[in-house]
């Protein structure tokens, strides 16, 4: 296992640490993990998606954003940044992998969904607590869809526009908050293990 820190110049007049996780030189397959807008891919559902793409033996690239590394906030006239500076940040490593999967929480959804379009390559997707926006995506793109019954940013309402098909799915967490957590500790490590259980799934079918 090879780590390797990607520093990519960002607008917010920083440099964005891209973490590369390679298992072997000539692997073919690739996770990709968008963080949210205050959800960095150290928070639990994020690092148990990447720990589990690791075990399903995909190497790794945990992206920041900008603002992020600058340590600051994100102002929404700011997101086309985010996109490009992300696209430039997956397209340094992508050309060698034949089998990729986006990862991406809330915000990041949206991200991922544009740096595909922008690509133009076959991309698998893991829609984690999208927003409304995000719906366009998941309709245009393959993938799985997970979110809590108590996200206050992705109801019922908002699932039900989904495209069901073959290759499109939408699972519900029972109890879960749009960080996949409750206010009761045991509860919150339970939902972690159904989406650990969850990922493992979709990554190795």
């Amino acid at each position: 296992m090879k780590l390797e820190i990607i520093t990519v110049p960002s607008y917010w007049k920083t440099e964005m640490k891209q973490k590369y996780i390679q298992l072997y030189e000539k692997n073919s397959k690739l996770v990709v993990l968008f963080p949210g807008k205050n959800y960095p891919c150290d928070k639990p559902s994020l690092h148990f998606a990447g720990t589990s793409a690791l075990q399903s033996g995909f190497d790794l690239m945990v992206l920041e954003y900008g603002y992020q590394a600058a340590r600051t906030n994100l102002d929404v006239n700011d997101l086309q940044r985010v996109i490009d500076e992300s696209r430039e940040s997956v397209q340094r490593i992508i050309g060698k992998y034949k089998q990729v999967v986006f990862i991406s929480k809330s915000l990041g959804t949206i991200v991922a969904g544009e740096v595909h379009g922008k690509l133009g390559i076959p991309i698998k997707h893991l829609f984690l607590t999208p927003i409304k926006d995000t719906i366009h995506y998941i309709n245009k793109f393959n993938g799985l869809v997970v979110y809590g019954t108590e996200d206050e940013v992705f109801n019922k309402e908002l699932a039900n526009q989904i495209n069901i098909d073959k290759v499109r799915e939408v699972i519900e967490i029972p109890n879960a908050n749009h960080a996949f957590e409750t206010n009761k500790v045991e509860e919150s490590i339970e939902i972690l293990r159904k989406l650990v259980r969850i990922y493992m799934e979709f990554l190795n079918k």
